[in-house]
């Protein structure tokens, strides 16, 4: 009960940090209903599904969809009310806005909501599945899954690689301690991650490696004159990264240590 109480805590936590962002103003859209829309959400299930099994399927899906509303969530408080997200096919997905975020603290904060509201569905996952267990196994099942996919999912793209959002972050950090490293911090790790992508004998990666560095070197000149965090907003940032990135570590560590 401690744990599942320590979840429920959790879980209010983030409702209370993203209130401003959960609803937009405008109320529910649904963005995308085409069938070119509709199609890249179910290819986007089925790969899932065929790579790593039904079950894992359904909570990659689940899992990519409550990371990809934390951006958009996070982007509404920024004051982008025209924020919405779409599923990518082996990819995950993204999250969109017309405009840039306007300074680079708002830039850092709808980079880590992406991973950051995932924290509170899976404690709470990891809680409720204990509870359930003794009544319905397959349901407790399930929600083990999510938890571990999700914590996994989100390590991942906490790894300070661009694009994910942990290379995302870890510029922008870079830019509040040591601006004049920025770029050369970046394109080491981008260069990195190609190395890991090589090492582990994977296309998928290297792939999305490629297409990091080729966004990198088209990243716009206009990023560098946002207005910077100071260096206490850093060692905030800082600390919640790690604190982000060690929490979903924890609870992903099952699925990582299968597939690593």
């Amino acid at each position: 009960m401690m744990t599942l109480l320590a979840a429920c805590i959790l879980c209010f936590l983030m409702l209370y940090t993203l209130r401003g962002g959960l609803v937009s103003d405008r109320g529910l859209t649904v963005v995308g209903m085409d069938v070119q829309g509709l199609g890249l959400g179910a290819l986007a299930f089925v790969a899932a599904a065929w790579y790593f099994g039904p079950l894992y399927g359904v909570a990659i899906v689940f899992s990519v969809m409550i990371h990809e509303f934390g951006h958009v969530a996070a982007f509404r408080i920024a004051g982008h009310h025209d924020a919405r997200f779409r599923l990518i096919p082996l990819m995950g997905g993204v999250a969109i806005s017309d405009t840039e975020p306007e300074t680079q603290a708002h830039d850092f904060f709808i980079t880590l909501m992406g991973p950051g509201i995932c924290l509170a569905p899976m404690a709470l996952a990891y809680a409720l599945s204990d509870v359930v267990a003794p009544y319905s196994p397959q349901a407790a099942e399930f929600l083990w899954v999510f938890a571990i996919v999700t914590g996994a999912l989100n390590f991942f793209n906490l790894l300070p690689f661009w694009p994910l959002d942990g290379g995302r972050c870890l510029r922008i950090l870079t830019d509040t301690f040591v601006p004049g490293a920025t770029n050369f911090i970046t394109m080491a790790m981008s260069a990195a991650f190609a190395a890991l992508a090589v090492a582990m004998q994977s296309l998928a990666l290297l792939f999305f490696a490629i297409m990091g560095a080729q966004s990198l070197f088209s990243w716009s000149g206009a990023w560098v004159q946002r207005k910077r965090m100071t260096k206490g907003q850093g060692v905030l940032a800082l600390a919640a990264y790690l604190f982000t990135a060690g929490a979903h570590f924890w609870g992903g560590f099952t699925m990582l240590a299968r597939y690593l």
